[in-house]
């Protein structure tokens, strides 16, 4: 074959390729909601014949007699078919409802359409254990997504090693559940979980902080808890577990600016609510009733942040034997003190005592030592004389 001839032969090649190569549209379906797969056409007064077909297999064929073939999953626009318009419905999709479809109108492929099947998240979980495990979740999602960990202030990666289970939740979904082990200063830092979904279409983050308060029985209480700041427009809700036992305390709309409370002796400020503190306060607590852990709950559009506070109370008996011991210890400091002081007063006169009585002794001594000498004197002088 000659190179003009066979130069010739790979432009017709590559032109039928490119005549051959029909449109591809890609769609995202939303799992139990219908979708429509986009395919039009040229519309002509001839009778038309569309058929679609999924992976290779046909699942709906319209006949010029009228002749229709259906699995009640998907269905033509009937009324627009004579405007051009052979769009296949696909009814309640599910996860069986992706892949690869191919519309042919007269037994001319007409477009491919690409469909993938999403379950978007719908909400994100965040809580704690007493073991000191962190446990972020979402369930009913589809495809899997991805789960990544950080902290404020940041820790190196090493110590953020989650384990992420997919499990599934039935008609093709999943439940997702990350868990990661709290580190030793857990109360410097703020552990974040963000949930993606796979097709990078989505992000939820959740949040957790916690923190511990020690406080007197009976002495009023501030919980404090704070609205992250991108966190505009929240649902807050309090609740106190105790023993495995979760009671709801108080609700908070900042959208409506209504609040709702369980207990008669929680309350939140509304002045300070309305700049996103919504910190609970306790009247009167009493220790055997409101010793456990507090949970302010903020959700809002793809974000929930939860802050839990232990709280333990001291009792007001406590504080009274608490104080006598502080006095009775007290007192026997001071009289330790005492007596030292006494001791010293004691060797310091003792001291001056001696050093006084040693005077005396040298200062008689030296007398004596004087008077002889006076009396050696006369007797060498009349020596001298002789």
């Amino acid at each position: 074959m000659s190179r003009t001839l066979y130069g010739a032969y790979v432009v017709l090649w590559i032109s039928s390729l490119v005549e051959c190569k029909f449109p591809e549209v890609r769609v995202t379906c939303i799992f139990s909601e219908d979708c429509i797969l986009p395919c039009s056409f040229t519309p002509n007064n001839t009778d038309v014949n569309i058929k679609w077909y999924q992976q290779d297999a046909l699942i709906l064929s319209l006949q010029p007699a009228g002749q229709r073939l259906s699995n009640d999953k998907v269905w033509l626009f009937g009324d627009n078919v004579s405007k051009g318009n052979a769009s296949l419905l696909v009814k309640q999709v599910d996860t069986r409802s992706k892949g690869r479809y191919k519309c042919v109108v007269n037994n001319a492929t007409q477009t491919y359409v690409i469909a993938t099947v999403e379950a978007p998240i719908s909400a994100i979980f965040i809580n704690t254990d007493p073991s000191g495990l962190i446990r972020c979740s979402t369930k009913e999602v589809y495809p899997a997504p991805v789960v990544q960990w950080s902290t404020k202030p940041s820790l190196p990666p090493a110590a953020l090693q989650a384990n992420t289970h997919m499990a599934p939740a039935g008609k093709g979904l999943f439940t997702v559940e990350s868990i990661l082990k709290q580190q030793n200063k857990s109360l410097d830092h703020i552990y974040v979980c963000n949930i993606t979904s796979k097709y990078g279409t989505q992000t939820w983050t959740a949040s957790l902080k916690l923190q511990e308060i020690t406080s007197s029985e009976g002495q009023d209480l501030i919980i404090p808890c704070r609205a992250p700041k991108d966190l505009q427009s929240f649902s807050l809700v309090w609740t106190f577990t105790t023993v495995n036992k979760t009671t709801d305390v108080l609700e908070y709309d900042s959208r409506t600016h209504k609040s709702s409370r369980s207990w008669d002796n929680a309350e939140l400020e509304e002045e300070n609510a309305l700049k996103g503190d919504v910190s609970l306060n306790l009247q009167k607590p009493v220790g055997s009733e409101h010793s456990g852990i507090y949970t302010c709950a903020l959700s809002g559009a793809k974000m929930r942040h939860l802050i839990q506070t232990r709280v333990v109370f001291t009792s007001s008996r406590q504080g009274k034997d608490f104080l006598k011991y502080n006095l009775w210890m007290l007192g026997i400091v001071a009289g330790l003190i005492a007596l030292l002081a006494i001791t010293l007063v004691i060797k310091k006169y003792r001291a001056k005592s001696k050093r006084n009585q040693e005077n005396t002794e040298e200062d008689a001594e030296m007398q004596s030592m004087n008077s002889a000498r006076t009396l050696e004197e006369p007797q060498a002088g009349s020596k001298l004389m002789t």
